[in-house]
Order: C-alpha cells, then sequence, then structure tokens
C-alpha cells in the first residue's frame, strides 16, 4: 500500500510523525479561511508560516503536499481582475512553501494555474463529478495528473472501467465516503460551503444540507449500506482495476484545533494501509452527530457497520450486477440486516433535527461566528 494513500492533515506535526510510516503518496489541507468544501468552522486555524513548516518536514519523509481550493462556486470572481490576482498570488506561495500540487474543481482556475505554474501537479477534485469517460477525457486535457473521481463510481464498475481505459492520468476514488448515494442536494451543498465565509461572517450560516441527510441515514438504516464507502478488506479489488490512489476524507474532523482528530485521522489512515478494520462507521465522515441551531448538541445514536460481516458485499457491484436503481432492489437492505446496527433513540434524534428544520425553514436562527 505504499504510496497509495491520500490522507487529510490538520498542519499537527504529531500527525505528521503517525502517518509517515504509513507511506501516503500524499497530505492535503488548506488554510481555514480557503474557500473550498469546508468552513473555516471546521477546520484548524493556522498560520502561513505554520503550514510551511509542515511542508518542509513532510518533504523530510518523502511526503508530497497538496493544497485545496476545490469550491465549487466564487461568484464568478476568478473572472474578475482581484479575484485573478489572488489565486495566482495563492499559488505563487504554494510553489514557494513547497507544495506539489493542488485541488481544483473550478475549470477556468485549472487552465489558468496550468498556464502560470505549469510545474504544480492539477488534482481534479470530486466535486468536478467526474463519472464517466468524456469528462475525464476533458480533464486530461486540461492537464490533470490526478482525477479524484465522483463518488458513486466506486460502486458502478462499468463506469469506472470505461473511465480507467480512456484516459492515462492518474485515478483516486474516496474510500470512506458518507455522502447519501446519488444525494439530490450534493451539488447545492457544494455551493452552500463555497459561499459560506460571507454567510458565517455574516452571523446567518447554517448547514441545512446536513440536517436533512442526516435524518435520512437514521431512519433508514439501508442508506448506511448505500453510501459508497469502500471497505479496507476491499481496497486491493480497485488497485486490480487500475485505480492509483486511495482518498480518505476528513479535514471537517479538526475543527477543534490543530491537533484536534490527529488520532481518527492515524486510526482511519492505518486501517486503510493494512486492509482491514472492524466497524467501517468508524471511518466514514458525514454521519458524525450536529448542533442544534441554538449550539446544542444532538444525541446521536450509535451507528454500527459490521466489516467482518460484509464480505461478499462488493461482488454483486464489481460483477456489474447493480443498476443503480434502488427503488426496485433489496440486496443492500440484506445486508444492512445482517452489518448495520444503529443503537440509541434514533425516534428522538430525528424529532430533534426536524425541529432544527423547522428553525431553517422559518428563518429563526442566527448563527456563525461572533462579530
Amino acid at each position: 500500500m505504499d504510496g497509495k494513500l491520500i490522507v487529510p492533515t490538520n498542519w499537527d506535526l504529531d500527525l505528521l510523525r503517525r502517518v509517515a510510516p504509513l507511506r501516503p503518496a500524499y497530505l492535503y489541507g488548506s488554510l481555514a479561511a480557503e474557500a473550498s468544501m469546508r468552513t473555516m468552522l471546521e477546520l484548524p486555524e493556522v498560520t502561513e508560516r505554520q503550514i510551511g513548516d509542515f511542508v518542509e518536514r513532510a518533504r523530510k519523509h518523502d511526503i508530497k503536499l497538496l493544497y485545496v481550493m476545490n469550491a465549487t462556486c466564487t461568484g464568478n470572481r476568478e473572472m474578475s481582475e482581484e479575484g485573478r490576482w489572488e489565486a495566482l498570488q495563492r499559488c505563487q506561495w504554494m510553489v514557494e512553501v513547497g507544495f506539489a500540487g493542488i485541488v481544483l474543481a473550478n475549470p477556468l482556475l485549472m487552465e489558468v494555474v496550468k498556464k502560470h505554474f505549469p510545474d504544480l501537479e492539477l488534482h481534479v477534485s470530486l466535486l468536478a463529478s467526474v463519472d464517466e469517460p468524456r469528462k475525464a477525457i476533458f480533464f486530461r486535457d486540461l492537464g490533470a495528473a490526478v482525477i479524484h473521481l465522483d463518488p458513486i463510481v466506486a460502486r458502478d464498475f462499468r463506469r469506472l472501467r470505461a473511465i480507467r481505459s480512456a484516459v492515462d492520468c492518474r485515478l483516486s476514488v474516496v474510500v470512506n465516503e458518507g455522502c447519501l448515494l446519488h444525494c439530490p442536494i450534493r451539488a447545492y451543498h457544494a455551493n452552500v460551503i463555497s459561499h459560506s465565509l460571507d454567510s458565517i461572517k455574516g452571523r446567518y450560516h447554517v448547514d441545512y444540507c446536513y440536517y436533512k441527510c442526516a435524518a435520512q441515514k437514521i431512519t433508514d438504516r439501508t442508506e448506511l449500506l448505500r453510501i459508497p464507502w469502500i471497505r479496507p478488506e476491499d481496497t486491493r479489488v480497485y488497485l486490480e482495476e487500475g485505480i492509483d490512489h486511495l482518498k480518505i476524507a476528513g479535514r471537517e474532523k479538526m475543527g477543534g484545533g490543530p491537533s484536534s482528530h490527529s488520532s481518527w485521522i492515524a486510526r482511519t489512515a492505518e486501517a486503510y494501509y493494512k486492509g482491514r478494520c472492524k466497524d467501517v462507521a468508524e471511518l466514514l465522515v458525514g454521519i458524525d452527530g450536529i448542533r442544534s441551531l441554538c449550539g446544542a448538541s444532538i444525541e446521536q445514536p450509535d451507528i454500527h457497520i459490521d466489516s467482518g460481516k460484509l464480505d461478499g458485499f462488493l461482488r454483486f457491484f464489481a460483477e456489474g450486477r447493480c443498476d443503480m436503481n434502488c427503488t426496485r432492489c433489496r440486496y443492500c437492505d440484506a445486508w444492512a440486516d445482517k452489518a448495520v446496527r444503529i443503537d440509541g433513540d434514533a425516534d428522538g434524534y430525528v424529532e430533534q433535527l426536524e425541529s432544527s428544520l423547522e428553525g431553517v425553514r422559518l428563518g429563526s436562527y442566527w448563527t456563525g461566528a461572533p462579530q
């Protein structure tokens, strides 16, 4: 597994020490205020100098760093003189600090970066939604070094194989996805987070999408199996199919400070490096509890996905027998009955989520960072 993992970083030097023996290909992260798929409320506050020190130390372990700027929408700032200058200045800093590459979802910014900074590796974000060969060819032709595939491809092996045969750049799949399969509000969520800096500063930021999806995952436990995550035990299947990298999500695990959740990141990376785990739910993002609109913690039921009871689960997908139409198939339902357990007051949790959602609908909330 050496050189295969792509691991999130919270810029904690102790984390670097713990993951270095796993020999990841890359670590990735950003400044908290950078427009990306994580809000400044979820990321640790670090300085450019701290990041520069981290990159230098990582280089001594032969670990490359990626800087994340994968906002799906910037309000067209990339077309303005000021916005273009800001992006180019950020790229110049990356080069000076020693970043190997940049993760982007915006195609215009991809072209701008490749023109002015050709030595920076271009990594196409999974939020570019590359899920079929023609999209992959488009981004390869823009100069992509690595395409991070749309998570849906992890369970659609026909598409995965077609993409692999269409392009010669490296391909990556995210292994611990926690978002709903075919989530109907995924694109909206990405745009909400892309503009979250303004809403947080304006004290009106609220993650409506998380409230909405969290309830669905608890109400129907089969949704937890439909999510296109990959068991550590099954990663070899993807490597044999020609996937080059296995990306671990989890930058949002870091809002408690630079050392927050270092243990979770290290444990998750080790599970995928060794190819085994007991409970898949412990590795996933997007299934954590959430606070109510008034800031109080909502007690979430404990979710367990027994990895040992899922031997053979992936074969159905690898053999191309899944048509992604969950309305007429109960394959995942049968496996969920065996492997998924939800302990706690699920009904009470959903009621609290619905109460917060009603507050969003009515506009009776006031959130964000203090003035």
